[in-house]
Parts: C-alpha cells; sequence; structure tokens
C-alpha cells in the first residue's frame, strides 16, 4: 500500500508538467519577464520527481520497482529535451538525446515486461518518447536548412 502509494504520487507530480506548461505558454506569450518563473518551477518539479523515483527504486521490491525506474528514465529523457531546447542548444545535444530516447524506450519495455500493474504509465512514456524523437529527427533534418 505504502509503495503505490508514492509510486502514484510521482505519476501525479508528473501529470503536473500539464498545467504548468499552460501557464509557461500563459508567461511566454503576455508576460515575458516572469517566463524564468516557469522554467524554475518546472526544474523543481523535475528534480523532486527524481528524487521520489530514486526513492520508489531503493524501496520497493516487487514488480513495481520497474515502473519507477521507467519513471526516472523518462525523467531523464525530458531533461535532456528540456536542456537541449533551452540552454544547451549544440547540435550534439541532438546524439545524446537519441541515445538517452533509445536507453529508455528499452526500460519501457521491460517494464511492460515485468510489471503485472501501472501498465498505462510505460505505455504513455512510449508514446511521448516517440513524439519527442519525431520533434527531435524534424528539428536534425531542419538543422543548418536555410529555409529564406
Amino acid at each position: 500500500m505504502k509503495e503505490t502509494f508514492y509510486l502514484k504520487l510521482n505519476v501525479y507530480l508528473l501529470l503536473t508538467i500539464i498545467p504548468l506548461s499552460v501557464l509557461g505558454y500563459y508567461f511566454a506569450v503576455l508576460h515575458e519577464s516572469m517566463f524564468f518563473l516557469y522554467e524554475w518551477l518546472l526544474a523543481g518539479l523535475v528534480l523532486i520527481s527524481i528524487f521520489i523515483s530514486i526513492k520508489n527504486i531503493v524501496s520497493i521490491r516487487s514488480g513495481l520497482k520497474w515502473v519507477a525506474i521507467s519513471i526516472l528514465a523518462f525523467l531523464l529523457q525530458f531533461s535532456v529535451l528540456g536542456l537541449f531546447l533551452g540552454p544547451y542548444t549544440y547540435f550534439l545535444m541532438i546524439y545524446l538525446y537519441y541515445v538517452v530516447a533509445i536507453l529508455s524506450f528499452i526500460v519501457y519495455i521491460v517494464t511492460m515486461r515485468k510489471s503485472k500493474t501501472f501498465k498505462t504509465v510505460p505505455i504513455i512514456f512510449t508514446i511521448l518518447t516517440g513524439l519527442f524523437t519525431l520533434y527531435m529527427v524534424f528539428l536534425d533534418a531542419l538543422w543548418g536548412s536555410n529555409l529564406s
């Protein structure tokens, strides 16, 4: 019971990224000087989720451990994507993202096989990984192109 509480808490924290991103869009469009607040809130949310994931990995002894590992893999992938879109927009970061996405995808497959419950979590992460990767492939294809 207690191990699923912290696992559910971690999933709910991940879901708070959606309304936080709406707030970030609002700041970016209407109050650009406040956008730093969104960035810091998102960074804090991701760090708290990473710490809870690590706590879950250490404390859970059942097949749910793999769900916690998949959450951590998604958070690492999301962090690399955020770093690429933020302060480290370098071409080599695209390849770092590809490596982390492939490793995350492998973790999701293993999680789907080993976990009896919470199977929707790695499925959702797999779909999001696919969408993020398509975005990165698109950016990779456009990198250095003169579109004018």
